[in-house]
């Protein structure tokens, strides 16, 4: 018979189905957010055990070893309460904790990951930033997940700058349009970006979608910055407005 497997996603809010279909819910499960963060961390240090004493310390910094120790004990007895049969997700002895690697799981991060290390096309870019649907748990404000978060946050703009100029190689202004405005999503404060989808718009005769564009700029930097917006990217406005083409009113 076939296993059941637990389907977890960190990519945005945490989500954890459980089931061949993955239809049932068992997030209510794992209600609280120290419980969360133990088992985001246990999941994204998989590869290895983590030791009893370096879970307590990163969890309760500010406690006693002895009490942390005995901390992390009453946690490690919820998450096995929480999870369907935990035996099958969680080596447990008495020195450390890991995620087994055997377990009938997937995780979105690691299905995330594999998708980029092989995108090589549009198509499996495509598929790639398609599988990265928020920050990684932003609900956590744990110190030890800003890395890993950020990792993954860079990993996403580099697979959508791979994939914009490749678009744009093959002057498909339109899917470029729509990726650079991701991008910018996720990077708000790079004006370069800005310049870059003014490009785009007028490539595509959409002056009007290059103004818009230029006027978000321009209310990002004097909101942010208290500034106007660089000589580049001003620049970059004339121009538009001065070619042959009927100017952006």
């Amino acid at each position: 018979m076939p296993t059941d497997s637990l389907h977890i996603a960190l990519l945005g809010d945490l989500q954890l189905t459980y089931g061949p279909d993955a239809c049932t819910t068992v997030l209510h499960t794992v209600n609280t957010a120290r419980l969360q963060a133990l088992l985001s961390y246990l999941l994204l240090h998989r590869s290895a055990p983590q030791a009893r004493e370096h879970l307590a310390f990163l969890f309760w910094p500010d406690t006693s070893e002895a009490q942390a120790l005995t901390n992390l004990r009453n946690l490690l007895h919820k998450l096995r309460q929480a999870l369907p049969t935990p035996a099958q997700f969680l080596l447990i002895d008495a020195h450390s904790v890991q995620w087994r690697p055997d377990a009938p799981y997937t995780l979105d991060v690691a299905t995330f990951e594999e998708a980029v290390a092989q995108a090589t096309t549009c198509a499996d870019l495509t598929v790639a930033i398609d599988l990265y649907h928020g920050e990684l748990l932003p609900s956590c404000y744990e110190d030890w997940i800003l890395p890993e978060r950020e990792r993954l946050r860079q990993l996403a703009l580099d697979v959508l700058e791979r994939l914009i100029t490749l678009l744009e190689a093959q002057r498909d202004n339109r899917a470029a349009i729509s990726y650079s405005q991701r991008l910018l999503q996720l990077e708000p404060f790079n004006e370069a970006l800005y310049r870059r989808l003014m490009s785009l718009y007028a490539a595509n005769d959409d002056r009007a979608g290059a103004l818009r564009v230029y006027q978000r700029c321009v209310a990002m930097v004097q909101a942010e910055f208290a500034a106007e917006p660089a000589a580049a990217t001003q620049e970059l406005y004339q121009r538009l407005q001065s070619t042959a083409l009927p100017p952006i009113p």
